[in-house]
């Protein structure tokens, strides 16, 4: 197993899935077919065989189809989550509720994870 990098673009994040167990998400999420986007992401996933799993999503925006691929993503982590620690830490900014509400949904989906907010400054382009 290696090591997975993806570049993030103007419309798709970055992703960082590295093999002790260090996972980020970074950017705005917008693929054109998310699937295929997120198919080397859950084939990682799936592989991976740590016992800890410290996870950053830090999305300024994702699309629905992108919200389906990161359910189906914290599926594969789930059923690992019996011998695999998860923590996720959820990065939203202040004000944007619903970056916030989507992460609390994904709490309540997966009660297993150790959850953690970081609300951070709007930020002004």
């Amino acid at each position: 197993m290696e090591n997975l990098f993806i570049e993030g673009t103007d419309t798709l994040p970055m992703v960082e899935l590295d093999t002790t167990g260090k996972m980020k998400f970074e950017g705005r999420a917008l693929p054109e077919n998310a699937a295929r986007f997120f198919t080397p992401i859950k084939e990682w996933a799936t592989e991976y065989s740590g016992n800890k799993l410290l996870i950053d999503v830090n999305l300024e925006y994702f699309n629905t189809s992108v919200s389906k691929q990161l359910h189906d993503f914290f599926k594969i982590l789930h059923k690992k989550s019996a011998s695999c620690k998860v923590t996720l830490t959820w990065h939203y900014e202040e004000g944007d509720d619903e970056m916030l509400e989507s992460g609390e949904i994904y709490e309540e989906l997966f009660p297993d994870f150790d959850f953690n907010y970081n609300k951070y400054e709007e930020i002004f382009d």
